[in-house]
């Protein structure tokens, strides 16, 4: 996708929603770790990852969260909005060609 949505503030609704999916492949893991610097061999390095206790590599936690960029400045609500902040907690990890599902719904509006 690259045309963001052009949402006006009174076109956004309470509970509107939007959603999309991405396939974590390892030519993804191995872009985000150019750019982060972040190259942990339990990102990179198969034969380190299965003597760790997740038994292969895993995704990198941000490159997950950055998909929260794209959820609010592509679909909600679109290339008028700026996120400020974020709290995140990693509770499962995810691994190489799981495809994972990016969801949010409007709660609030705030001027």
């Amino acid at each position: 996708m690259t045309d963001a949505k052009n949402l006006n503030f009174d076109e956004i609704h309470i509970d509107q929603k939007a959603s999309f999916q991405v396939q974590i492949t390892d030519k993804l893991i191995a872009k985000f770790a150019e750019v982060s610097g972040d190259y942990n061999p339990l990102h990179m390095d198969e034969t380190y990852a299965q003597k760790s206790k997740f038994h292969q590599r895993i995704c990198h936690g941000m490159l997950l969260a950055s998909f929260i960029s794209q959820l609010i400045g592509m679909h909600i609500p679109g290339k008028k909005c700026l996120y400020l902040s974020q709290n995140l907690n990693f509770h499962n990890p995810c691994y190489i060609s799981d495809t994972i599902t990016v969801e949010g719904a409007v709660r609030v509006k705030v001027m």
